[in-house]
C-alpha cells in the first residue's frame, strides 16, 4: 500500500506521538521509516556583510543540528529493527515536508497536530495545516496531547470509513484494509444521509420566470429520506461484502440520519478507540487546494487519529 512512511519532527515531544503510529503501519507493510527536519539560517540580507564562508559556516551547523535532533529516534527505531533514512533540508517546515513527500507518491506522511508550538484545542498546527492542504500523499493526522500518545495497537480496535455512495469516497476503501489489517481491527462503513427537515429546507419555492422549478416532481422531504434510507442498506450491504473478502476481522455497517455529517462522523469514531479513514472529496467534487468541508471538520474537531486520502 505505502512505499515508505515519512515523520516530520521538530525536536519535540509533541511531534513524536507521531511516532507509535508510524511504527506500526512500517512494521506491518515493511517498509522504511523517513524521519524529517527542516532548518533554517539567517537570510543573507541580515548577515550583511558577512563573508559567504561564515553563511556557509552557520549553515552547515544548522543542519549538524537537524541531524542530531534526529539521532536518538534513529537509533531507538533502527535498534526495534527499523530501516531508518533520515533527511534534513533547509526552509520553512512546511515546504520541505511537501518537497520531501513529492518525491514519492506513494509514500505515507504521519504527523502530529502540533509540535514545538504547543498545543490549541480547536486549531490545527499552521504546518500541519499547511501540508495537508497541498500535500498529494495519503497523510494520518495524529492529535498531539500533552499525555503522551496511548499505543495504537492496543487502542484502536475499529477503523470507521465513512462513505457517501461516490467513486471518491472509496478511494478510503483500500487503505482502510490496510489499516484495520495493520490493528487487527473491525471496520465500520458509516454512512450519513440528511433528515427530512434538510430536504425541506432546500425545496424553496420560487417563479417559475427564474427558471429554477424542477421539471419533476421531488416527492416530498419524508419521501426523500425515506429513499436515501432505502438506498444506503443496499448500499451498505454491497460496500460490506466487497471488503468482507479481504479483511477477517469483521466489517460492521451503520447508517446515521443527521444534518450535522461531520460530527456525526466524529461521534461515532468516538463510541470506541478508533481509527477514521475518509477521502478528502466524496459527492460534492473536488477542489484542488480546499479539503471537502466534512472532511476538514472532522480533522479540525476530533481527537481521533484521521487518515487523509486525496
Amino acid at each position: 500500500m505505502y512505499s515508505k512512511v515519512i515523520v516530520p519532527l521538530d525536536g519535540s515531544d509533541l511531534a513524536e506521538q507521531a511516532l507509535p503510529y508510524a511504527e506500526l503501519v512500517a512494521s506491518s507493510l515493511s517498509v522504511p521509516l523517513e524521519l524529517v527536519q527542516a532548518y533554517d539560517v539567517l537570510p543573507s540580507n541580515v548577515l550583511g556583510s558577512r563573508s559567504p564562508r561564515i553563511a556557509d559556516q552557520l549553515q552547515m551547523g544548522a543542519r549538524e543540528r537537524a541531524e542530531a535532533s534526529l539521532a536518538p529516534a534513529r537509533q531507538r527505531l533502527e535498534a526495534a529493527g527499523f530501516a531508518v533514512n533520515i533527511a534534513t533540508q533547509r526552509g520553512q517546515p512546511a515546504d520541505v515536508i511537501v518537497a520531501q513527500a513529492g518525491t514519492d507518491p506513494g509514500a505515507l506522511v504521519v504527523m502530529c497536530t502540533h509540535g514545538r508550538g504547543g498545543i490549541s484545542r480547536w486549531v490545527m498546527g499552521s504546518v500541519t495545516d499547511k501540508v495537508l492542504h497541498i500535500v498529494p500523499n495519503p497523510m494520518l493526522i495524529v492529535r498531539a496531547t500533552v499525555t503522551g500518545p496511548a499505543s495504537p495497537g492496543t487502542s484502536l480496535k475499529n477503523v470507521v470509513v465513512p462513505l457517501d455512495g461516490s467513486a471518491l469516497s472509496e478511494l478510503a476503501i483500500s487503505h482502510a484494509l490496510s489499516m484495520a489489517a495493520a490493528l487487527s481491527a473491525r471496520i465500520t462503513a458509516l454512512q450519513i444521509t440528511p433528515t427530512a427537515d434538510y430536504y425541506r429546507r432546500q425545496l424553496v419555492v420560487v417563479t417559475p420566470e427564474m427558471g429554477a422549478l424542477p421539471d419533476f416532481d421531488p416527492g416530498s422531504p419524508e419521501e426523500m429520506a425515506g429513499e436515501d434510507a432505502e438506498g444506503v442498506a443496499s448500499y451498505l450491504e454491497d460496500v460490506t461484502n466487497r471488503m468482507a473478502i479481504d479483511h477477517a476481522h469483521g466489517v460492521d455497517t451503520a447508517h446515521v440520519v443527521d444534518d450535522n455529517i461531520a460530527q456525526s462522523i466524529i461521534d461515532r469514531a468516538a463510541a470506541q478507540p478508533s481509527l477514521v479513514v475518509m477521502t478528502t472529496h466524496g459527492r460534492s467534487g473536488v477542489g484542488r487546494m480546499v479539503l471537502g468541508s466534512v472532511t476538514d471538520r472532522v480533522i479540525r474537531h476530533s481527537n481521533t487519529p484521521v487518515l487523509v486520502i486525496r
